[in-house]
């Protein structure tokens, strides 16, 4: 007999409203990382966190993201979560501001459960760029980041945050 798979749980309740053609409402309050009501902050951060990681390239750090092709890449998150709930984006604002800050974090998070998983400190950085990158990861992204953890500057820079 066939075995039983679990249905799809993760973003249910926001795929029903979809079908239905409506959109959750999403209201940040100015001077406000979040929204008030929970039910509102877990769908925004779910959405913001999924789009994220099927879009976002990974860079080694938030301030690459600055630049012309780095808003681009998270203008295209947000945009992505637009069109799943009814958040402002287009204009600077307490929920565009929201937004960009879950991304950020998400960002940071990813980041560090790839090392977390990935990186291997007692292999050689050529040993661990003949390996193959992580699902959903472009080889030079991941060059890019085994590069910047090799490097002994950020090693140093590492162990200081570490220890503070």
């Amino acid at each position: 007999a066939p075995k039983n798979v679990r249905k799809r749980t993760m973003g249910h309740g926001l795929e029903k409203m979809i079908s239905r053609g409506k959109k959750l409402a999403i209201e940040v309050a100015a001077g406000k990382k979040r929204p008030e009501v929970p039910l509102q902050a877990a769908k925004l951060a779910s959405e913001c966190r999924v789009s994220l990681r099927d879009n976002l390239p990974i860079y080694t750090s938030w301030k690459e993201y600055d630049n012309e092709r780095g808003q681009a890449e998270v203008s295209k998150v947000l945009r992505k979560v637009a069109s799943r709930l009814d958040v402002d984006v287009r204009n600077e604002g307490p929920s565009k501001a929201a937004c960009t800050d879950i991304i950020k974090r998400g960002v940071k998070q990813q980041r560090y459960n790839l090392k977390r998983k990935y990186f291997d400190e007692s292999l050689t950085r050529e040993q661990l760029l003949a390996k193959e990158p992580p699902p959903k990861m472009k080889k030079h992204e991941w060059i890019l980041l085994v590069e910047y953890w090799c490097d002994p500057k950020n090693e140093v820079h590492a162990c200081i945050i570490w220890f503070c």
